[in-house]
């Protein structure tokens, strides 16, 4: 009897550990099992005739990655910063990313910076001097014009946020707009964000 439970015990284990296995080369996963485990989305990349790639998002690093063609050009940064009086608010504009701060979001002066690591791929970094304006009283609003020739609807698509404390990308469709080719989220804070696919 004992023996019949063990088999069976064993045998569940050994099916479990089968269909675990064979989990990141499901169809239905995001594609390479490497980034699958680093939950890395797929970020809009522009190329210069407007056609539209995927490029996995970058993961702790200060630059997005590059696309796969080792032949192209080197990235071109982006940045540019604007000191904001709270009272009056302002937009800060880099590239396809802008930020609107509303008057009243927050108090006092700040510089908030906008950069962008890589001209063609849609990974913003968003910053605030002095550190502790970082966090608003009223939302902030973040948008990226995706416009392009293969691109005329951006309503496959979302903003996400990346938690640099557990080290991953965080899907934020709950949050994100899309009129048109543009793709809209409010912030309450500060950080990195892309703008990729929904639901990768």
């Amino acid at each position: 009897m004992n023996g019949t439970r063990r088999a069976t015990a064993l045998a569940v284990l050994l099916g479990v550990g089968l269909v675990l296995a064979g989990c990141g080369t499901s169809p239905l996963g995001p594609g390479d099992p490497a980034r699958s485990a680093s939950v890395a989305p797929p970020v809009v990349a522009l190329a210069p005739d407007g056609s539209v790639e995927y490029v996995w998002a970058p993961m702790d690093t200060a630059e997005a990655e590059p696309a796969a063609d080792s032949a192209s050009p080197p990235p071109q940064s982006l940045s540019a910063s604007a000191r904001i009086d709270g009272s009056h608010g302002g937009v800060v504009r880099a590239g396809r990313f802008s930020v609107k701060v509303p008057a009243g979001a927050l108090s006092g002066t700040a510089t908030v910076t906008l950069s962008m690591p890589d001209s063609t791929i849609m990974v913003c970094d968003l910053s605030i001097a002095p550190s502790s304006a970082n966090g608003f009283k009223i939302p902030v609003q973040l948008t990226a014009d995706l416009s392009s020739t293969d691109l005329s609807d951006a309503s496959s698509l979302t903003m996400y946020w990346y938690d640099r404390i557990r080290h991953t990308w965080v899907n934020c469709s709950s949050k994100s707009r899309c009129m048109g080719t543009l793709v809209t989220m409010n912030l309450e804070h500060f950080s990195r964000y892309a703008a990729g696919k929904v639901g990768w």
